[in-house]
């Protein structure tokens, strides 16, 4: 699959560093970007559903009784 140069219009194979007309720099799509933000989505899914449990448990355990010869 081959690209428009951004400068010249030429096509420029997908593999290419530059413009084979004019010799501008391709730029190269990162793949970073979308790596990442897929990451902090489920880092935070994750700390979501943590943080439930946690919230869960707490609520689960009842108080000891207070009896009326300690007071």
């Amino acid at each position: 699959m081959s690209v428009a140069c951004k400068a010249c219009g030429a096509p420029v194979p997908a593999n290419a560093k530059a413009c084979p007309g004019c010799g501008a720099a391709v730029s190269v799509k990162s793949k970073l970007v979308p790596l990442a933000a897929f990451m902090l989505i489920v880092i935070l899914i994750i700390q979501s559903y943590m943080s439930k449990s946690e919230d869960l448990a707490s609520e689960a355990t009842p108080a000891a009784p207070v009896n009326s010869a300690e007071q």
